[in-house]
């Protein structure tokens, strides 16, 4: 009776695949693309109403790809194929890496944001926080969607931002809208879904 039981439940989670699969492309098919988006590696996102490309205000120097957004305050940039879905040592030096002037990790989180685990890290670079300058804070969002692993970063803001919890959930909430508009141009939903019924019944059985 187990049995069935699984095979059953197998046969059910492949009906939601494919249902789920074709409901998306038919709201894909009705849906008119008004927004602006940009494409980055395999993928793209839409960028916010209010905000700019950094290409488009001439402002790729302030970013750390050429396809990051602005709202003249703070600069998000994004990586698809990133080598881990979440934020272990591999990613940190990756983040270091990009930092002229030092990296100092402040705060280490992890937060469910649309639904996804997400691996987050604060971080002051010491050399932007002078006595004229005082944006060195940012964060970085590591987290897995659609077949692939993507960072975020949002940088850089000042000491009494990152202290001010309103401005962090401001943060974590354009990060939500970014999460739920990315999307991995090379994801199938049935094969995907196809796949992990496979990885699920071989575990099974």
């Amino acid at each position: 009776m187990r049995r069935n039981e699984k095979i059953l439940g197998i046969l059910i989670l492949l009906f939601i695949i494919i249902f789920s699969s074709n409901i998306n492309g038919i709201n894909s098919f009705l849906s008119v693309q008004t927004d602006k988006t940009i494409d980055f590696g395999h993928s793209v996102t839409v960028v916010p109403q209010s905000w700019n490309t950094t290409q488009e205000l001439n402002q790729t120097n302030q970013s750390k790809t050429p396809h990051a957004i602005t709202n003249e305050y703070v600069y998000i940039d994004h990586w698809d194929d990133w080598p881990e879905d979440h934020i272990t040592s591999i990613s940190e030096a990756k983040f270091r890496a990009m930092e002229d002037g030092g990296y100092k990790v402040l705060k280490n989180d992890n937060a469910t944001i649309s639904g996804v685990t997400v691996s987050k890290q604060y971080f002051s670079n010491p050399s932007r926080n002078t006595d004229s300058v005082w944006n060195h804070v940012g964060v970085s969002y590591v987290f897995p969607k659609e077949d692939t692993n993507y960072a975020i970063q949002v940088h850089y803001f000042t000491s009494h931002d990152y202290h001010n919890e309103t401005f962090l959930k401001e943060v974590d909430d354009r990060i939500e809208d970014d999460m739920s508009n990315i999307h991995n141009n090379e994801f199938n939903g049935f094969i995907s879904g196809v796949y992990h019924i496979y990885e699920f019944i071989a575990n099974q059985f």
